[in-house]
């Protein structure tokens, strides 16, 4: 079973060495690494070409743009290069645990996983590790939106509609996913989002409650995470009411792709139904409709998508 990873770069020179480090000394070997430099204007490219000859990582390849792709085109000329059974993603900045290779392999040799996100530790822009204030009814520092019980748990595709629960450099894909990623992405939603609703739609997408790297927060990061970190209940939800229209519309996106794929009969019945409920939302929020909103809600259709605090939310956007 080949394992390759992935890694973009852009101007990572002051946190480059310690995650490459953490690469290196894997308890798994790596078959296969491409690193994608996006033209930085720093010593990225430099340094990642020196460690590279001074440790004679023949399996490591650097590759440098002509043009800047940004974080998602560079990470899908990554994933057009590798040729892994296994694709592990990774950022620039992170660190590492030195068994993450090995238990995600180990654990993804099960047929039925297509993907795998491992939860993770925060780590500060000096490399100390930090935690964040648990939200009740979360998992995953507050990105997956349910309580789980056990080590291994199947995110489904309802779930992945509304909001994502992994970063990319928890993730491993098999490659079956990657081929179909490439197949279908248009580029519209976070790669690793669309990795993980491709898995899901398969019964495959998994989430692993294990902490695996150290996710570096600081002020560069590519999406920022202030309010989980924070663990700002307050202040997360004034940022939901005062961006309601714009995350409800990218959900909507979340169903265009899902409904662009091989979905069986009910899982089509579904995106169809959740779209139509968020497309009425939107458009009586925008239009500050009130009455039908809250008309909209005692016929019930906020059953089976959201809850009475979802609807609480679209009547403060209206009114306030």
């Amino acid at each position: 079973m080949k394992v390759s990873l992935v890694m973009a770069v852009y101007n990572g020179e002051k946190y480059l060495i310690e995650q490459l480090d953490s690469i290196r000394k894997q308890t798994y070997l790596i078959d296969e690494v491409i690193l994608i430099d996006d033209v930085s204007t720093d010593n990225s490219y430099e340094l990642i070409h020196q460690y590279i000859d001074g440790y004679k990582l023949i399996n490591w390849k650097l590759i440098k743009n002509e043009n800047n792709l940004g974080y998602r085109k560079n990470f899908k000329k990554g994933l057009e290069i590798v040729d892994g059974d296994i694709i592990f993603l990774s950022d620039q900045d992170d660190r590492w645990h030195l068994n993450k290779i090995e238990v995600m392999v180990e654990k993804m040799r099960q047929s039925n996983i297509l993907s795998l996100a491992s939860s993770f530790n925060f780590m500060d822009q000096d490399g100390n590790c930090f935690e964040v204030n648990k939200i009740k009814g979360r998992s995953n520092n507050n990105l997956l939106f349910k309580e789980v019980t056990e080590e291994l748990t199947e995110i489904d595709l309802k779930s992945l509609l509304e909001m994502n629960f992994s970063q990319g450099c928890c993730m491993a894909i098999k490659k079956e996913v990657k081929d179909e990623y490439l197949k279908v992405t248009q580029g519209k939603l976070p790669h690793d989002w669309e990795l993980n609703i491709i898995s899901a739609i398969q019964n495959g997408c998994y989430y692993l409650d294990i902490p695996l790297i150290d996710y570096r927060i600081h002020n560069n990061n590519t999406i920022g995470m202030d309010n989980i970190v924070d663990g700002n209940i307050i202040n997360e939800k004034k940022q939901r009411v005062n961006e309601r229209i714009e995350q409800t519309k990218a959900q909507i996106e979340n169903v265009n792709f899902a409904l662009g794929l091989e979905l069986n009969r009910e899982q089509k019945k579904y995106c169809l139904k959740y779209k139509d409920y968020l497309t009425q939302r939107v458009l009586m929020m925008k239009e500050k409709k009130a009455c039908s909103l809250i008309l909209y809600f005692l016929k019930g259709k906020y059953k089976g998508f959201g809850r009475v605090k979802t609807f609480l939310g679209d009547l403060v956007n209206i009114i306030k």
